[in-house]
């Protein structure tokens, strides 16, 4: 929790470093997240699960056009399984924290906005369900960390409301080292969000 404090202490802080103008924002949405398996050279990807995000951020005006966009939310990420004769599903929710770059483009209604950054994301709980039913684990399948990019676009009214879509490429192994030591898991995560600026 001093993490997460700290972390909304420091972007508050580069309001006064960087911002010209600085407005505060709040997105919500669904996410359609699936996990990329790789293994010598070959690459699959699952059926996609369907979660959801929740984000503050703060948008520093560098410029009429340009801004710095840190955020801090929770986003629900994992992998969905149907082989025909079972369904699995594997839930894995993470703190991310983003730096977006955006350029906006003035319209006659507001902005539109295009932009991208990395992300950070530490994980805060992993749950797996067979057939809808919740399994117990003793031990945990992926690790803590995940970085990754995103790539972002949007409209940006002149009311303050947002529509967002986002991607986020994770770069990094997510899974622990196993028996399937030659498997490699990263994250991906197509995002639709509305959200409001202050």
């Amino acid at each position: 929790m001093k993490k997460v404090f700290l972390s909304l202490s420091l972007l508050f802080v580069m309001g006064a470093v960087f911002g010209q103008e600085v407005k505060y924002g709040l997105k919500a949405g669904v996410n359609f997240a699936n996990q990329t398996f790789s293994s010598s050279g070959i690459s699959v990807s699952l059926s996609s699960l369907t979660s959801f995000h929740f984000h503050g951020f703060v948008d520093y005006g560098v410029s009429p056009n340009f801004s710095i966009q840190p955020g801090i939310g929770v986003s629900g990420k994992g992998f969905k399984s149907d082989s025909g004769e079972e369904e699995a599903e594997v839930n894995v929710m993470y703190l991310d924290i983003p730096v977006n770059a955006l350029a906006k483009f003035p319209v006659s209604f507001g902005k539109i906005f295009l932009g991208g950054g990395p992300y950070a994301g530490v994980k805060l709980s992993e749950k797996y369900k067979l057939e809808g039913e919740t399994l117990d684990e003793d031990e945990s399948s992926f690790n803590t960390a995940d970085f990754g990019v995103n790539f972002l676009g949007g409209l940006e009214f002149n009311n303050g409301l947002t529509l967002n879509a986002n991607y986020g490429l994770g770069l990094i192994n997510v899974m622990k080292d196993s028996e399937l030591a030659d498997v490699t898991a990263k994250n991906k995560v197509f995002s639709l969000s509305v959200g409001f600026l202050f």
